[in-house]
């Protein structure tokens, strides 16, 4: 996806639907929640989960295509044998055609909103049934939670292995007062238990898709569901018995009608989105790819297999950050609303520019800093660490991330002066106001500060009726798009747990444990100088 310029019709942030996950018994984590807002903070002392709930967000997104409306997955899984569903749910016979035509009247009268309901049981079935059934893609999720954590066996996750209740993992997603679909997952020793709900969902809203301010993705969508609706209903009745060759015939007919009516849905609900993980150490990681690359490709020669029979293995996030940087492409757009704000970023706090080059066609591709007013070129394995620490957030901003996407970045304040911490926090917001979903894991006081300071701006913004000021790329954050999460743990034995602090106009994001560090070195200080001057002045005496 790094070459094309992905989800650009349209200045409008994607709308994003409301996710919860909860976890108990994960990892460091005793229990909690969490709802993802277009902007999601982890706070929090080491050791206490928030990579942990990161990385589970990571494999979440990956394993159910994001966090549409609705969930169908067809992407992901579409390599399943449809032909095995096909005969029971597959006949192109004349009951079948009238339904559709019912549904096809419905959709051009547009006089009301159209529900999964009113679409045909098989169409219905075709859509739920691999989340509905879950146990059809279990060893995917497993395998995907194992790959992206690195671990041996997803109950290597559970912390109290001797739980009655093993490890619960629980998702729902969901959009304005009404909960969409749900996603309970129980883990324990021996298996991995889900089971997929999915409610009622209105596909196409009343009259919607004429609407100015319609999601682009729909006014796309649905002229194509009438189109296809109507070659379908158009055809000559087909039953199973008159096939020659069943299993292949009605395949043929499932690409045309449900394969196509499927993937239709599942742009529509969703589009075309993906997430990205950056995880910490990126910049080591960074500086050494083309080493890893080359090491790869070695050993995936039957002479390196035999020279190195035990291969170290990365966690999925590493894996994936370093395949795509080896993979990497500038897009093609100079107007693309990502690359503006990976230029801002650049000129704010770098000074200068991170370029690509490529020594030879197909070669891997080699990142380097060039500074502002100079002719010259520094690789980044001689750039300061704040150099190399920004690079990879500000390549994938220009070349992978796009609107709709989610982005997951560890520690963005690593490496960074105070002042660099603030300019990296207006380009979170900046994001956000590019309708990427934001997900940080930080120790930063300085980025939760201007964080606080962007949400009062977006406040004072819907006060006053305004942006409180006028950029291109405004980074003001309305309040009820930021989501602060405290991760801490409360007893000797016990793990962390996880809540919200909730945003104050007047203290701003301010963690308890912040708090009582502050006032620790305050008293320490007081003290100390009060001893220095009853010193000074017994000396004097």
């Amino acid at each position: 996806m790094g070459s094309s310029d992905k989800r650009t019709t349209s200045d409008t942030p994607a709308r994003q639907t409301n996710v919860r996950v909860e976890v108990t018994n994960f990892g460091p984590i005793e229990s909690g929640a969490i709802d993802l807002r277009p902007l999601t903070v982890f706070v929090g002392p080491s050791n206490t989960g928030k990579t942990y709930f990161a990385v589970l967000i990571y494999a979440l997104h990956r394993i159910l295509d994001g966090f549409p409306r609705l969930p169908v997955m067809y992407r992901s899984y579409s390599y399943i044998e449809w032909r095995h569903l096909l005969p029971s749910r597959i006949q192109m016979d004349p009951d079948m055609q009238k339904e559709l035509r019912i549904l096809l009247e419905k959709l051009e009268a547009g006089d009301r909103d159209l529900r999964l309901s009113d679409f045909p049981k098989n169409v219905r079935d075709g859509i739920t049934m691999l989340f509905e059934h879950p146990e059809w893609f279990r060893n995917d999720i497993e395998k995907e939670i194992m790959r992206c954590f690195d671990v041996n066996s997803v109950s290597d996750l559970t912390r109290w292995s001797d739980s009655p209740n093993g490890m619960n993992v629980s998702l729902v997603v969901g959009e304005e007062d009404r909960d969409l679909w749900r996603f309970p997952m129980k883990i324990s020793e021996s298996d991995v238990v889900a089971d997929g709900q999915v409610e009622d969902v209105v596909l196409f809203p009343k009259a919607g898709m004429d609407a100015e301010d319609a999601e682009p993705v729909l006014r796309v969508f649905f002229p194509r569901v009438l189109f296809l609706l109507k070659n379908i209903i158009d055809r000559e009745p087909v039953s199973t018995r008159e096939l020659r060759n069943p299993s292949e015939e009605l395949r043929n007919l499932s690409e045309e009608f449900v394969d196509k009516l499927l993937y239709l849905i599942s742009e529509g609900s969703v589009g075309q989105v993906d997430t990205y993980y950056l995880p910490a150490a990126r910049s080591s990681i960074m500086e050494s790819h083309r080493v890893i690359a080359s090491s790869l490709v070695v050993r995936s020669t039957r002479a390196g297999l035999e020279r190195f029979p035990e291969l170290p293995t990365f966690s999925g996030v590493t894996a994936d950050f370093i395949q795509r940087v080896i993979l990497y492409e500038e897009r093609g757009s100079n107007d693309n609303p990502m690359k503006k704000i990976a230029d801002q970023l650049e000129n704010e706090a770098l000074a200068g520019k991170i370029l690509t080059t490529k020594p030879l066609p197909g070669g891997y591709p080699e990142f380097v800093y060039h500074p502002q007013n100079t002719e010259q070129n520094i690789r980044l394995a001689r750039a300061s660490s704040m150099v190399s620490e920004l690079a990879p957030v500000v390549l994938f901003i220009r070349g992978h991330v796009g609107r709709g996407d989610t982005l997951i970045i560890e520690e963005p304040e690593a490496h960074l002066h105070p002042a660099a911490q603030t300019q990296m926090a207006a380009t979170l917001a900046r994001m956000v106001r590019a309708g990427v979903r934001v997900v940080v894991t930080t120790h930063s006081d300085w980025l939760l500060k201007e964080i606080g300071n962007l949400m009062r701006e977006g406040a004072l913004g819907e006060q006053i009726g305004q942006p409180s000021r006028e950029e291109d790329l405004p980074s003001s954050l309305r309040p009820s798009e930021v989501g602060i999460w405290l991760f801490r743990k409360d007893g000797q034995a016990s793990g962390s747990t996880v809540k919200e602090i909730t945003f104050d106009r007047s203290e701003g994001i301010e963690p308890q444990d912040y708090e009582e560090v502050a006032e620790e070195l305050y008293n320490r200080s007081a003290d100390l100088q009060n001893r220095l001057e009853e010193t000074a002045g017994g000396a004097g005496q």
